[in-house]
């Protein structure tokens, strides 16, 4: 019994002693976890000329509060830092190249790949080039960055004790950087033209035209006229030749960047946004929520600017001063992607005597310039890496790993070393070029009219964007910003023979010189990722999204007499699909054909594919049947010809294959329906029906039913937010959020976008709404998770809810802080 007794001490004392030592754990790891958070009422002195304030409401949304335009931006680095610093210096390791040497030797890819397109180098230019406005917002931000730094290098944000590093001091470049990395995001052409070049190789340049989509024409984005122009093309037998010469390299080069893109979480391909901008009795209504990648923490920032003489609310960048999209007293402006195709590559003619000469495009002989350059592993040693230029770029094909594919791939692959002798790819980019964007911003910031807009987007030039106004006189315009290559006779969607000088670029267009759209009779502007205008030239891109958004946008805003803030918020969360409801219409008369190969559950799944309405439910069983419709017929058409690897970089951006398929549907014969596999001649009514029914029993399989009306589209399609760190097992359920049922899809105004290939989670959503109402004073915004990076954090996703049931924060216009704000931080001038 005395025994039994102290086994009973000992070991209830064991297992206190263990749930301490948790509890103590616990503490520790969340007072870790936590130590960056802001507290209230904090003073410091501070490279400021007077007192400046930090308020925050109770999302955590911080109104700065400054006697100056420096101060003012001091504090925007300052808090910028507070909450979102390891995202900042993620950002700008990318840009630099700088990433292996703080999570190993999986980033060496990135690095190398980032070196090769020198985004340093770029922002050095712009440094160079920027203006005396540029340099002093930038300067100050700066100070604000390093100010944070500085004063809490006990207090990081815990990624950095995870990866065992401290964050170098911020630089103006690191500005510039994080905006050129969101040009790269932007920039689809770096993966379709290499798409297309593989399509040449294997299948022949004439075969290439079966894959472009030529439309949609109507709605446009400054124009209304419905045209369909020729798309610039060229044939050059030498560079076909060269072009099928180079497929390895191609295809090495294409894993090369879907890969950078996977590992920066730019997973999906609508890249847009929604923008519109009405006029109302009282004033205007400005609305816009752009589409990027799906993550956490999110990739804006709101936050309010006051000072004498600004007083901007919106969203801005983290790593970048100013305010994106947002609003001021007289204006309100947002933006979409133009969609431009802005990358050309250049296949470069090697001497055959001599692999360190290459034919230039003056016809001589000319040699490479090498540039040794040292990439930083933690934890091992450095490694030396090479790069190759021309006059016109780095030698961008030498970043793949052919001497060793497979560790690329993650399969076996055949090496093809000897063809990086005798050919390589160099590139043109848009986004390379000087410009001074900050000091564009800086100007729309500022803004009291549209002729002010029009004259700051002058410097902008890289993403290439449609800017869309609301002023408080009841004004509605849209500028174009950006530019566009002065193409030689070469064909854009292909490799270009940089030997021949009538192939390369001959300057920049700016977009605005293509006009503006102020005041239509219509009572509104909007874009949407659609066609820019009806004319073929100058060649802008075959980029665009399906019209189905943009379509969408312009009925509802047709049928508004007084239109309201209520009304825009309605809009953003809007899931009807026009593009679903005109493909679905020239498919169901086929499928109905098909009834005699049909069972009872595809004969119920029609019934109830033909009573859906296109609006993509979470609830609705239609909308399940036809995505897996719709993703059955898209496979069907493509992937007998392709392949399935080179059909993967082919949907890769979904807007291709959407809009191809939808031109299709009007072309029953098309070759591309022939089943290249058997000996018999396939239409599209095989296809369809076929496509039917291997997505209905698809379907049934995942849901584990038989019953259609039990596929509820919710449970197919769903989102979730990663945390860079969520990947692991301990840390998911803290860092990421989700699975949440969701509707829509890339072809309705709340886009959802999925891979083709990999249906049906949510690769890109909404990454923010901006409602501005020029008669209100107040602007009502949300985020797909909230104001702080830090997973602990009470605003980390405190607006997620929000953002997922059409939710907004509302935040007042005013500069002087409401009721609603608490003072946090007071910086006094240093002595």
């Amino acid at each position: 019994m005395a025994i039994n007794r102290s086994w009973l001490q000992g070991t209830v004392g064991l297992v206190t002693t263990a749930v301490v030592l948790v509890i103590c754990f616990g503490i520790f790891a969340v007072r870790l976890a936590t130590r960056s958070h802001p507290a209230p009422y904090t003073e410091e002195s501070a490279p400021v000329t007077d007192t400046t304030r930090i308020f925050r409401n109770s999302f955590g949304v911080p109104h700065v509060v400054a006697p100056t335009e420096a101060d003012l931006f001091f504090a925007q680095g300052y808090v910028h830092a507070q909450d979102r610093l390891w995202q900042m210096d993620v950002a700008r390791r990318v840009g630099r190249g700088r990433l292996a040497e703080v999570v190993g030797r999986e980033a060496i890819d990135i690095d190398v790949f980032m070196r090769a397109i020198d985004m340093a180098g770029i922002a050095r230019q712009q440094m160079k080039n920027a203006s005396k406005t540029t340099r002093s917002i930038l300067d100050a931000y700066t100070r604000g960055v390093n100010t944070y730094i500085r004063e809490n290098k006990d207090r990081l944000p815990f990624e950095f004790d995870a990866l065992e590093y401290g964050p170098t001091p911020w630089m103006p470049e690191d500005c510039l950087i994080v905006g050129r990395v969101l040009a790269f995001e932007l920039s689809l052409a770096f993966w379709t033209d290499l798409s297309y070049a593989q399509i040449s190789a294997q299948r022949g340049r004439a075969a290439v035209r079966n894959y472009i989509p030529v439309g949609p024409g109507a709605p446009y984005v400054l124009d209304t006229t419905a045209s369909k122009g020729p798309v610039p093309s060229a044939s050059d037998s030498t560079a076909a030749r060269a072009t099928a010469a180079m497929a390895p390299i191609i295809e090495g080069l294409t894993r090369r960047i879907d890969a950078v893109r996977n590992k920066l979480g730019m997973t999906g391909s609508s890249v847009g946004s929604n923008c519109w901008a009405v006029r109302t009795d009282s004033a205007s209504i400005l609305a816009n929520d752009p589409h990027l990648s799906v993550g956490l923490p999110p990739k804006w920032y709101q936050i309010h600017l006051s000072s004498p003489t600004f007083n901007v609310i919106g969203m801005s960048v983290p790593g970048m001063p100013l305010v994106f999209s947002g609003r001021n007293d007289d204006l309100a402006w947002g933006f979409s992607n133009v969609m431009v195709d802005d990358v050309d590559y250049f296949l470069e003619r090697i001497d055959s005597t001599n692999g360190n000469y290459y034919i230039a495009s003056n016809g001589r002989r000319t040699k490479f310039k090498y540039r040794r350059d040292t990439i930083h592993i933690k934890d091992q040693s450095d490694s030396l890496i090479d790069l190759r230029f021309t006059t016109r770029s780095a030698v961008i094909s030498d970043v793949h790993l052919m001497r060793e594919p497979s560790k690329l791939f993650d399969m076996p692959r055949q090496r093809a070393t000897t063809l990086l002798t005798t050919s390589c790819l160099t590139y043109r980019w848009t986004a390379s070029t000087p410009s001074d964007e900050i000091l564009a911003m800086y100007k729309i910031n500022k803004a009291k009219n549209f002729p002010a807009v029009v004259d700051a987007v002058g410097t902008w030039h890289a993403p290439a964007l449609n800017v869309s106004v609301a002023a408080r006189s009841g004004l509605v315009g849209t500028v174009l910003a950006g530019v566009i290559p002065q193409r030689g006779n070469a064909d854009p969607h292909l490799l270009a023979p940089g030997w021949d000088a009538a192939s390369d670029w001959k300057g920049l267009t700016h977009l605005r010189t293509l006009g503006t759209m102020v005041n239509p009779a219509r009572g509104f502007v909007s874009s949407a990722n659609n066609r820019t205008w009806p004319k073929a030239e100058p060649f802008i891109g075959t980029l665009y999204e399906p019209s189905s958004r943009a379509e969408r946008i312009n009925d509802q805003l047709r049928l508004y007499e007084d239109y309201t803030v209520r009304d825009a918020q309605v809009m953003q969360m809007d899931i009807v699909s026009p593009y679903a409801k005109q493909t679905l219409a020239m498919l169901l008369p086929i499928l109905k054909r098909g009834q005699s190969r049909y069972g009872t559950m595809e004969r119920e799944a029609l019934k109830i594919l033909a009573r859906w309405d296109g609006t993509q439910s979470p609830v609705d069983p239609g909308a399940s049947i036809y995505a897996a419709l719709l993703e059955r017929l898209i496979w069907n058409t493509f992937e007998d010809e392709l392949g399935q690897q080179l059909y993967y970089d082919y949907t890769f951006v979904g807007s291709i294959p959407l809009r191809r398929m939808q031109e299709l549907l009007n072309e029953p014969q098309h070759v591309l329906f022939d089943d290249s596999r058997t000996s018999q001649r396939e239409d599209l009514a095989w296809i369809a029906i076929r496509s039917y029914i291997e997505a209905v029993r698809a379907t049934a399989t995942t849901f584990q039913s038989e019953q259609p009306q039990q596929w509820l589209y919710g449970t197919l399609h769903t989102v979730t937010f990663p945390h860079r760190f969520g990947n692991h097992p301990l840390m998911r359920p803290v860092m990421n959020q989700g699975p949440f049922e969701i509707g829509g899809s890339s072809t309705t105004i709340n886009n959802t976008e999925w891979r083709i290939y990999a249906p049906y989670d949510t690769r890109v959503a909404a990454s923010m709404r901006v409602i501005s109402d020029m008669h209100d004073t107040v602007q009502y915004s949300v985020v797909p998770g909230g104001v702080s990076g830090e997973p602990l954090n009470a605003h980390y996703s405190d607006q997620l809810q929000l953002w997922l049931k059409g939710g907004y924060v509302r935040l007042p216009v005013a500069a002087a802080p409401d009721v609603s704000f608490r003072l946090y931080h007071v910086f006094v001038p240093s002595s």
